[in-house]
């Protein structure tokens, strides 16, 4: 029997714990799941480059590692033409420091609880955001992401998480990443210009372009989102003394953070950021490259299983 289903596996992932369990995984998997082939990434773009060669030939690809591993592959599904491939849909599996997507869609996050979703197979369209940057090289870059985007001191905590202590788990790695990046980080003049708009300067400490709700292994960066209303929520915290940001650390998680005085919510379908510094851009926990940026959608484009 062909295999429907092709699963690309991020051994490295959830600080390498995915590839010491994947044996013991697959046997569980295949007593549950529609017949399978399975591949393991072994570096960075891999899991674009055989998510876009599974493209006509499974019905569905399954990204088995964390937010970056299911980015990845969403970049392979999602081709030139900004379309996925005929009939492919995309599933999850849950292993590494955040899975926010997981949380925006309601799948849970452990293996027993997403592998029973994916095993249903029920299918939903869900809209894919598209970044524009600068990327390391200085030259124009696209990346596309499901979850959020950020510009600001966000895409200077992803790099810190890499160094964050992670026996503790995701929400500690990340919370320890904030605060060791809000002393360091120094707000930058941007201007932004929402839907063509006049652009707006601002002291920018972070913005959150954000298709999804969470960030951050549990964060609610934009309590509002929906992942198929056709819309990008942007959430923008100004700059603001050091002391009214660490007691706004308090409300992040709940998400009441956006009440704040200092931030600025609203949804938009494209925005437009540009600077005299290089202000850093990441694209589901992924830091890319940096502005000037611009932020659209692209509705109903994935099918994903949830």
């Amino acid at each position: 029997m062909s295999a429907s289903h092709l699963l690309i596996i991020n051994p490295r992932s959830a600080n390498g714990s995915t590839g010491r369990k994947w044996p013991k995984m697959e046997a569980y998997l295949r007593t549950l799941l529609p017949a399978f082939d399975a591949v393991l990434t072994n570096a960075p773009g891999d899991a674009t480059r055989i998510a876009a060669g599974a493209r006509g030939q499974y019905e569905v690809v399954v990204a088995v590692g964390g937010d970056g591993t299911t980015n990845e592959v969403v970049n392979g599904l999602v081709d030139g033409d900004e379309r996925s491939g005929p009939g492919i849909a995309l599933g999850v599996l849950p292993g590494g420091t955040g899975s926010d997507f997981l949380r925006g869609l309601g799948i849970p996050r452990s293996l027993d609880g997403a592998a029973a979703v994916l095993a249903r197979g029920k299918q939903r369209l869900i809209d894919v955001g598209r970044a524009r940057f600068l990327g390391p090289d200085g030259a124009q870059a696209t990346r596309y992401f499901i979850n959020a985007a950020e510009v600001g001191m966000g895409a200077v905590v992803c790099r810190a998480l890499d160094r964050s202590p992670r026996r503790f788990g995701g929400a500690f790695a990340f919370l320890w990443a904030i605060m060791v990046t809000m002393i360091k980080y120094r707000d930058c003049p941007v201007s932004l210009s929402v839907d063509g708009a006049a652009a707006e300067t601002v002291v920018l400490n972070n913005a959150w372009i954000a298709n999804g709700a969470y960030s951050g292994a549990g964060i609610r960066s934009a309590p509002r989102a929906r992942m198929d209303d056709g819309l990008l929520d942007v959430v923008r915290l100004e700059h603001a003394g050091l002391l009214r940001r660490i007691r706004g650390l308090f409300k992040v998680r709940s998400g009441a953070f956006v009440d704040l005085p200092h931030v600025d919510y609203r949804v938009v379908h494209r925005l437009e950021v540009t600077a005299e510094t290089a202000v850093p851009v990441e694209t589901d926990g992924d830091p890319v490259g940096s502005v000037p940026a611009s932020f659209d959608l692209l509705p109903a484009r994935l099918s994903v299983i949830s």
